[in-house]
């Protein structure tokens, strides 16, 4: 019998025999971003009730983003920026780390409002924010507006976008 006909299909690559590990992580994190990146599967639309993505939508428009090349920029130019990775811990883990600026700090979106003050002393504080791929970055920016920062910015490409751009990660 073919050992491969028990091997779990995502740990499988036929051509290639098994995996290692570090094909396995790639694949997972691809797995992980695609879930992300989709509407969910089933999502029921519920009469009067708005869903994430409409948020989201209405959110960006609300917020500024700032391009890869203007926050390496900012991070080379500006100490008293603070650079916020919405990401839980796990999710910096299990994607390989964060941005590499000392800048950095990490606020869990589900406590960035209770958080944000001890890193952000000023309404005027620049503030960039960014997660994985840009998914939360839109509500968390909209959220410290309406709090009264008037100095918020979106980094929309997140983690992968400066880690595909070969900048330095930690």
């Amino acid at each position: 019998m073919n050992k491969l006909m028990h091997t779990p299909p995502l740990l499988n690559d036929s051509s290639l025999g098994f995996l290692t590990t570090a094909r396995i992580y790639a694949k997972l994190q691809a797995l992980f971003i695609a879930l992300l990146l989709v509407p969910a599967i089933g999502q029921a639309e519920v009469a009067g009730i708005i869903t994430g993505a409409q948020l989201q939508t209405e959110a960006e428009k609300r917020t500024t983003v700032i391009s890869t090349e203007d926050l390496k920029k900012a991070l080379d130019d500006n100490l008293d920026m603070v650079l916020v990775d919405v990401r839980l811990p796990s999710e910096i883990k299990n994607m390989g780390g964060a941005i590499k600026a000392p800048q950095n700090r990490n606020i869990p979106r589900g406590w960035l409002e209770y958080r944000i003050t001890s890193v952000a002393l000023s309404k005027d504080t620049p503030i960039v924010l960014y997660c994985g791929a840009g998914i939360r970055t839109p509500l968390a920016a909209d959220t410290l507006q309406k709090m009264g920062y008037t100095n918020v910015k979106n980094y929309s490409a997140g983690y992968i976008g400066w880690k595909k751009a070969g900048l330095p990660t930690q």
